[in-house]
């Protein structure tokens, strides 16, 4: 493959990211090539020394969404360095999907019970009727009810800071998972 031919595919592979930070990235290569000619190789072997464009490109692109979310951490920062992630192999579908998955299902588990524990003294005030509570003084149902929603509160404060941990959680299983792929 020539230099024209690799580095229109690795182009469109990096398409997703800034105009300026691809340009960076595809002059690299660039000097590759311009460096290799020097040293007497042809186009075709310097190619081939520096592997698939695509998988590069993938490489790329899945690094830069991991340093992003490294810096700022978004729901939606996540989900793409996730997703860049799995599309760098097969065995990362099977590894790293399940244990996305499961760690984000157990954080919605934990905003749910605390929204339910929230909901409740709501409902137990206009169904008392279809709550039973093991208390026959109305004081203490209300206590405990209080205690509940209380209790709900507080999930809801620790929440924000188990989210912020399976964010870190996030970041450092995914550059571990790169430094994998990258073999290091």
């Amino acid at each position: 493959m020539n230099s024209v031919e690799y580095i229109k595919r690795l182009e469109r592979g990096l398409r997703k990211l800034k105009p300026v930070e691809r340009e960076e990235f595809l002059q690299d290569y660039r000097d590759h090539f311009q460096e290799g000619l020097r040293q007497g190789k042809t186009e075709d072997e310097i190619s081939r020394g520096l592997g698939n464009p695509d998988k590069i490109a993938r490489l790329i692109l899945a690094e830069y969404n991991i340093k992003a979310l490294d810096e700022k951490p978004k729901s939606r920062s996540v989900f793409t360095a996730i997703m860049s992630i799995i599309g760098l192999g097969f065995f990362n579908l099977i590894v790293t999907l399940p244990f996305f998955i499961v760690l984000y299902v157990v954080v919605f588990a934990v905003f749910a019970v605390a929204a339910a524990f929230v909901v409740f003294p709501i409902f137990y005030y206009y169904f008392p009727e279809n709550v039973i509570l093991p208390f026959s003084n109305l004081n203490q149902e209300l206590l405990f009810v209080f205690g509940i929603m209380l209790i709900g509160i507080g999930i809801f404060l620790f929440s924000g800071k188990i989210l912020k941990g399976v964010f870190k959680i996030t970041v450092a299983f995914l550059k571990w998972n790169l430094k994998v792929i990258k073999g290091e």
